[in-house]
């Protein structure tokens, strides 16, 4: 027994930097170890006792400080050869142990698996596992062990006799969670748990860490691409009892920075580190670090931890990485032996957040899309059928007028492809327009023969009948067109041949009266739009208001304002609803803008967007002219496709060519028709 005591305090005094084997000594002293077992202790179990460090700080005894434990030096091959300066930079599932702080920055899934042998007795193994698991919007959670071991000691008594076999080592579980909040920052903690092993005895305690990374959001210049890092391990000490002895490890502060430059026409990177660690009653280390990347797939490290340089490298293929590092640990560590090799392999998983994001984006302005074609649908039946209802009420009481205005308005909403239209709506309201029109088509005869009868006495009073009536004739087909303007222009020149014409005036009075209740309607609509908060709906009404010839310089540049104003109110998602709103209208130049606002709003890459802008950018910009003879023969192939009902074929075609003329409207125009055949078809 004294020969084992003697053999400690030896080892103890030689090898200073780890605190197991003062742990045990004490043990020793106050008696707490088993008798039997003191026969048993051999000398390369004093040994490895030496690696079982944890900081001394010992409570119930005599008390030390400033030493390190044998989990002090580090995890993952990467980060040991960027010189453990990797505080401000997440690498991978090793950021677990280095700062939680940025695990929340890691674009992917990832398990990372380190191995390194420990010189200074065979078949000492160390490793790690870690793994981190971002969330789209929820942050990132990561886990980790850490474990070394010595298997196989052969314990022997003092007279040499085997007593059988031990195995020493200790393990640390981590569970971490991080999250970025606002400004670049990202905060994040870990929940440590340990368990030493030793001789037969068993201590355990539990302790965390903290830890930050701030990345500026605004980098630009010198700042862009820096991010700044700091942690804290064991924050709250780490008390690791065995029997009535307790040892306490303390804290280790780190704190540093790291920036990527990229350069040349692969924009490899170059990776720059630095950084300081300072544990409890430690003399302050500087670490540094740089790696140079290859297009993503190989990398060159040179690292200097402390006092000592090391170097390492890595390959990357598809979601596999190996790194490797080669070099001493820092001076303080020499006594675990020379330079050593030291592997990591890490498995990436899934899609990159990023990607996730873009997905996330696609699928929110399909849904709006979705939703705003179905919304207009509704509106759409909705004003067909007021019209319908307005139009039979006015027919009822003999106003043929205003009944084939409402009439024909709900005509050209029910024409197209429209889902929530059959046919023998449309069939309907066809005879109810042409009722309405031979009812007028009545009224004009009547005026006609009194027209004739009363130019019977001149040839001057027949030929302004006939001037009077060519003139009824073109305003009533502008009229059918809804062309109000034209056809109150052409009514006021028969005017000019007959001003006492009953029928011409009150034909105008009636279109103006029409098209004054209709812009004071649409007005009182926006206002109370506006009121209700509704921007989106307010800037349709506002928008039609714009479209309609009869309203003066003034009011066009007062809806103009109001438009205006109303767009900064809008989202990034309103500003794509009203856009698409306006371009199932087929008011492209306005749908245009919209896109344009929400495009400066969101990444300008985002290719539903971008398309939508380029569709609605075409047809406003769109012109008649002759096809391209480069592309005339595909146009009469695709016409030709749309015809046999093979719609897909016709529109892939139709695109390809658009890319030849873009604003060529009869181009423009199979492509819209093939949309629409393929929506119906569908």
């Amino acid at each position: 027994m004294m020969l084992a005591f003697l053999s400690l305090m030896i080892y103890h005094q030689a090898f200073p930097q780890f605190a197991a084997l003062r742990l045990y000594n004490k043990m020793i002293n106050r008696g707490e170890t088993m008798q039997p077992r003191m026969r048993k202790i051999p000398v390369i179990l004093l040994l490895a006792g030496l690696l079982c460090g944890a900081p001394a700080s010992a409570q119930n005894g005599d008390a030390d400080g400033g030493t390190q434990e044998i989990f002090h030096l580090g995890v993952g091959a990467r980060a040991l050869g960027l010189g453990s300066a990797v505080v401000a930079m997440p690498l991978d599932a090793s950021t677990v142990y280095w700062n939680p702080g940025g695990l929340d920055y890691l674009e992917r899934r990832s398990v990372t698996m380190f191995y390194t042998p420990l010189m200074m007795i065979a078949d000492t193994k160390y490793h790690y596992i870690g793994a981190a698991y971002p969330f789209l919007d929820g942050g990132t959670v990561g886990a980790g062990w850490l474990h070394w071991d010595i298997p196989d000691v052969v314990g022997r008594d003092a007279d040499g006799a085997e007593t059988g076999n031990f195995v020493s080592g200790e393990d640390a579980f981590l569970v971490s969670y991080a999250r970025q909040v606002r400004y670049g920052v990202s905060l994040g903690g870990t929940f440590k748990f340990r368990r030493q092993q030793f001789v037969g005895n068993t201590a355990r305690g539990f302790t965390g860490d903290i830890g930050l990374l701030y990345r500026p959001e605004f980098g630009e210049g010198a700042l862009q691409n820096l991010s700044f890092g700091l942690a804290v391990q064991n924050v709250i000490p780490l008390r690791m009892r065995a029997g009535n002895v307790t040892e306490t490890i303390p804290y280790t502060l780190r704190g540093g920075l790291a920036k990527a430059l990229r350069f040349g026409p692969h924009q490899d990177v170059v990776n720059i580190f630095a950084a300081f660690e300072k544990g409890q009653g430690e003399t302050p280390r500087l670490n540094f670090g740089s790696e140079y990347v290859y297009q993503d797939l190989a990398m060159l490290r040179l690292g200097y931890n402390g006092k000592q340089p090391i170097f390492g490298g890595g390959v990357s293929y598809q979601m596999f990485q190996i790194d490797y590092a080669f070099g001493k640990y820092a001076d303080e560590e020499g006594a675990l032996g020379g330079a050593q090799h030291r592997v990591s392999i890490t498995m990436h998983f899934g899609k990159t957040k990023t990607q996730l994001y873009e997905e996330a984006q696609d699928r929110l302005f399909r849904q709006i899309e979705a939703e705003t074609r179905k919304q207009a649908l509704l509106n759409r039946r909705s004003e067909f059928e007021d019209k319908v209802k307005k139009g039979k009420t006015y027919f009822q009481q003999g106003d043929y007028f205003n009944a084939l205005m409402n009439f024909t308005q709900a005509r050209d909403l029910a024409a197209g492809a429209y889902d929530n239209f059959e046919q023998p709506e449309k069939d309907d309201i066809a005879v109810w327009v042409g009722h309405a029109k031979t009812k007028m088509d009545e009224e004009a005869e009547a005026e006609r023969q009194r027209l004739a009868q009363a130019a019977q006495e001149t040839a001057a009073a027949e030929q302004a009948r006939a001037f009077v009536d060519e003139q009824t004739k073109k305003g009533m087909q502008y009229l059918e067109a809804g062309k109000y303007s034209d056809a109150i222009a052409e009514w006021q020149r028969g005017l000019e041949s007959d001003p006492e014409n009953a029928q011409l005036k009150n034909l105008i009075a009636k279109t103006e009266g029409q098209m004054r209740d209709r812009l004071n309607e649409q007005l009182r609509e926006a206002r109370a739009l506006e009121s209700k908060g509704d921007a989106v709906g307010a800037i349709r009404r506002y928008t039609q208001l714009m479209n309609e010839p009869s309203i003066s310089p003034a009011d066009l540049k007062a809806y103009q304002d109001r438009i205006a104003s109303l767009q900064k109110q809008l989202n990034n998602e309103q500003l794509f609803r009203q856009g698409y709103g306006e371009y199932l209208n087929k008011n492209y130049c306005s749908a245009k803008q919209f896109f344009s606002q929400a495009l400066e709003q969101a990444d300008r890459e985002n290719p539903t967007l971008r398309q939508y802008y380029y569709d609605a950018d075409s047809r406003c910009s769109a012109r008649l002219g002759p096809l391209p003879e480069s592309i005339r023969q595909r146009f009469l192939e695709a016409s030709s496709l749309i015809q046999s009902e093979q719609y897909d074929a016709a529109l892939k075609i139709l695109l390809e060519i658009q890319k030849q003329d873009r604003y060529n409207k009869r181009i423009l125009d199979a492509i819209d028709l093939a949309r629409e055949r393929t929506n119906r078809k569908n």
